[in-house]
């Protein structure tokens, strides 16, 4: 009860609160038609975006997309691992300032290099480009070396910045090792996106999801608007506008 409150007086569920008050003041002082609809479309958008039921389905959907698009045996020996970075916070210095990298690019790594340690000659060919004189794939590589993966068997992408863009510049390369020794390795609710941009570059690849983020929840907790709620919301927004983007402009 005590945690359901603090939930319920935080900036988001006062905001929810909020909106649910300004839509019954628009009801009872009989605001104009048009003005009445905008504010329940609002206050019903935010509200189902910041509730953890709602946001744990939809991420649920797209997380079960990713580990039902194909299931994969155990990787065989000299398989290649693409692991995908997830974002880098700030500009850092060196490639040991592991703490820039956001918690998506940590969790993507730590599965690849632990999956890949089991795997007899595997490689690792991180791909990251955003940052300044350090990229998220300098980052991820020099981690990697330090959680004892040899460096001889890592290889960098610092070119490519976007998940598309990865899959171009990776295409020829991937294409020298055959299919079944290529493994992708990404967040789950990204993975669906991400085996679309291999896919249209004629790159077929066994998809790996790890970082899964769709947890049950205690049912006094499902309807009480939260942060972690909201940004659960925007990421499968995130990721749905990039598959409809891939669909409608990328692939014509």
């Amino acid at each position: 009860m005590k945690l359901t409150l603090e939930l319920l007086f935080s900036p988001v569920g006062l905001t929810a609160c909020g909106l649910l008050v300004l839509s019954a003041l628009v009801t009872w002082h009989r605001q104009p038609h048009g003005l009445r609809w905008l504010t329940y479309a609002i206050t019903v958008l935010f509200v189902m975006s910041s509730m953890p039921l709602f946001a744990n389905l939809a991420l649920g959907a797209l997380e079960r997309r990713a580990s039902q698009a194909q299931v994969c045996p155990p990787p065989p020996p000299h398989t290649v691992f693409v692991v995908l970075a997830g974002g880098v916070d700030g500009n850092p210095p060196d490639a040991q300032d592991y703490a820039a990298l956001k918690t998506a690019s940590l969790k993507r790594l730590i599965a690849a290099v632990q999956l890949a340690q089991r795997t007899p000659g595997s490689s690792l060919l991180i791909s990251g480009g955003w940052g300044k004189a350090v990229r998220e794939a300098n980052l991820m590589g020099a981690l990697a070396e330090q959680m004892g993966f040899p460096r001889h068997r890592i290889t960098l992408d610092t070119a490519s910045r976007t998940t598309f863009q990865t899959a171009v510049n990776l295409r020829e390369r991937l294409l020298q090792t055959p299919p079944a020794r290529r493994y992708l390795v990404t967040s789950a609710d990204h993975m669906p996106r991400a085996v679309m941009a291999f896919a249209h570059e004629g790159v077929a690849v066994c998809a790996w999801p790890v970082d899964f983020e769709a947890l049950p929840i205690q049912p006094l907790d499902m309807l009480t608007p939260q942060i972690s709620a909201l940004e659960k919301t925007s990421r499968v927004v995130h990721e749905l506008l990039g598959m409809l983007y891939y669909r409608l402009v990328k692939f014509q």
